[in-house]
């Protein structure tokens, strides 16, 4: 039986130079340019404050989401990391994480958001979906974290959490600590599909709520069902512009939105989205259920 790999001193820890797709796109002269340079700026000083605040218990910052997979949007997409950690943090430390974090986001741009969630390094080497988390932050408790000092979200199972896990180790950066892949195996294949699709399980009630998203989400995960390819949600829209071209409109205006290259709002009939979910969810399912699919590039290590 291999023996696990120990974890890194995060003193000793190598600082990697990671290069996001969108730097290669847009030069530091244009304007969209700027501003992906100057989130990157803004996570790697995050990266920081949650290694002050947590100290010698940090294994590594993880970059994910659009600002490491490509099609981020200055003006609208999240800071998304992952952070591991040795054992869970003192309610202390979890405290002036929460302040130094706090203080960081009341500096940024008006609609900068950032989120990020805290797991214990025991539970990638076995990774599940849902997954344990110790400390979850993001905009949607910003406002009681600022009111309420010793209020704390974590302790709970989190379904989407395997589908970030694996963003971040095949396609992320580590900003902290060495690479997930030089520490952690691959998460499971079953685990990964349940949680994208549990992202996307309510999409035929939500979507005339939430359209940009789930219109792109609904095709990376029919992407992934079909040619087992991880994709971003700017990635989905491209390939379903042209894998579907019944519904290359209302793809094309979720793509327009998403990238700010149009207004946000689609301007897509409320029945039509629905028409939308109803078709890529039984296409999904058929899918799932089929046995017609590519090898994941981990499955494909896996093997070897």
């Amino acid at each position: 039986m291999d023996k696990p790999k120990p974890e890194p001193n995060p003193k000793s820890s190598p600082k990697p130079n990671p290069i996001p797709p969108d730097f290669l796109l847009y030069s530091a002269r244009t304007k969209r340019g700027k501003g992906i340079r100057q989130a990157f700026a803004a996570a790697e000083e995050l990266t920081e404050r949650i290694v002050r605040a947590l100290g010698d218990n940090t294994v590594g910052v993880y970059l994910h989401g659009s600002l490491a997979l490509g099609g981020f949007n200055p003006a609208a997409s999240d800071l998304d990391l992952l952070v591991a950690v040795k054992d869970k943090p003192a309610r202390k430390q979890l405290r002036e994480l929460t302040a130094l974090t706090l203080e960081l986001h009341s500096r940024l741009r008006s609609g900068r958001d950032i989120e990020y969630t805290v797991v214990e390094a025991a539970e990638l080497r076995s990774p599940a979906c849902p997954t344990p988390v110790v400390y979850h932050y993001s905009s949607m408790h910003r406002a009681r974290y600022a009111g309420y000092p010793d209020y704390v979200c974590g302790d709970y199972e989190d379904y989407d959490l395997a589908a970030q896990l694996t963003a971040a180790y095949e396609r992320g950066f580590a900003l902290y600590g060495l690479p997930l892949r030089e520490l952690y195996p691959p998460v499971p294949r079953e685990a990964y599909v349940k949680s994208i699709l549990h992202d996307v399980s309510e999409a035929r009630t939500e979507i005339a709520g939430n359209s940009t998203y789930l219109i792109l989400n609904l095709c990376r995960v029919l992407l992934f069902l079909q040619e087992g390819r991880l994709a971003s949600k700017k990635e989905g829209g491209e390939w379903g512009v042209s894998a579907l071209p019944e519904w290359e409109g209302a793809v094309r205006a979720a793509l327009d939105a998403y990238t700010g290259a149009a207004d946000s709002l689609l301007p897509v009939r409320a029945s039509r989205l629905n028409d939308f979910a109803e078709d890529l969810l039984s296409r999904i399912g058929n899918a799932r259920s089929g046995t017609d699919r590519h090898e994941t590039a981990q499955e494909k290590r896996e093997q070897s």
